[in-house]
């Protein structure tokens, strides 16, 4: 069996053969072409029918969820007014009753307070009735006994007498130590000493209670005797002057706080009343003058007048 060569082609067979395999190439192109535009045109007119009806059916779910979401809110909004009302009633009734509790309180606590009050007034009633009758009673004991004392010392003895006396003062008069007062207005006591206590010297506080001798000294009674015009007068002078506790004050002169309290008011308005319009003088209309002319050429500020409260004794030394 002999094999025959195989021919080649040439180049006008190839390109011949080329442009038949493009011919059918395109042809077949453009029929799938077309067969795939028709099957899109007609699967987009089946699909824009179930848009529609899909959109459709959207609608009305949409439609119908809003409903019923207005439904529930309304729902819900009945409820929690309902709710609320109740509630406000159960405060309500709460307050009523705290209101009530209070009320029944504030009555009671009233009503106590009269009874105490009533009870308060009726003690004060009795009290004030014992003590009036407390102090008639020593009225009339104290009575009974100065006329016993009176009738013992125009029928007895003096000695028993004064003895009589001494006890009925006890009665009236607490004994208290003066032996400070006494060391102080003894004459042998150092000037120095008493210008330490008292803030001036014996001379001054001399000249003191000669002026007020007058104005303070007291007369003596049948009960007790008056404290002397020194003691008093040095009872307001060292309490002015040292600024002790009125305690204190009666202590170192044997007497009573209240007695020393009313000694410092008497003594005091004694010294305004007496040695104030003797040593403390407003100057007249010439003074005054003169003192407002001199203050106006010391600091320069005109119509400035007053007096010096501060007296001071001139001390001329003798020449030659």
């Amino acid at each position: 069996m002999e094999i025959s060569p195989f021919p080649f082609l040439n180049q006008e067979e190839i390109s011949h053969l080329y442009s038949l395999f493009q011919d059918i190439d395109s042809n077949t192109l453009a029929t799938n072409s077309n067969a795939y535009l028709k099957r899109r045109r007609k699967d987009g007119e089946e699909d824009g029918s179930g848009w529609k009806n899909i959109k459709s059916g959207n609608n009305n779910s949409v439609m119908s969820d809003i409903l019923s979401s207005l439904i529930l809110l309304d729902e819900e909004e009945k409820q929690e007014y309902q709710q609320w009302a109740i509630e406000s009633q159960l405060d309500k009734a709460a307050l009523d009753w705290n209101h009530k509790q209070k009320v029944t309180a504030m009555n009671d606590y009233r009503s106590d307070l009269e009874t105490h009050f009533s009870d308060l007034d009726e003690m004060d009633h009795t009290r004030t009735k014992r003590a009036r009758r407390a102090a008639s009673e020593v009225a009339a004991a104290a009575a009974v006994s100065e006329t016993a004392l009176a009738s013992s010392e125009l029928s007895g003895p003096g000695g028993g007498g004064s003895g009589q006396q001494q006890q009925h003062r006890r009665l009236w008069v607490k004994d208290r130590s003066k032996d400070w007062w006494d060391k102080c207005n003894h004459p042998d006591f150092p000037d120095e000493e008493f210008r330490k206590a008292f803030r001036m010297s014996k001379a001054t506080f001399d000249l003191i209670c000669m002026e007020l001798d007058s104005a303070v000294t007291k007369k003596n009674t049948m009960l007790r005797d008056a404290i002397p015009v020194r003691q008093r007068i040095a009872v307001c002078i060292w309490r002015l002057a040292t600024g002790e506790p009125l305690r204190l004050v009666s202590k170192r002169f044997g007497l009573g706080i209240s007695t020393c309290h009313k000694l410092v008011l008497e003594v005091c308005s004694a010294i305004k009343n007496v040695l104030m319009q003797k040593f403390v003088q407003w100057p007249d209309e010439e003074k005054m003058k003169m003192i407002k002319g001199e203050f106006e050429s010391i600091s320069g500020v005109p119509n400035v007048g007053g007096i010096s409260v501060h007296y001071s004794r001139a001390n001329y030394c003798s020449e030659g």
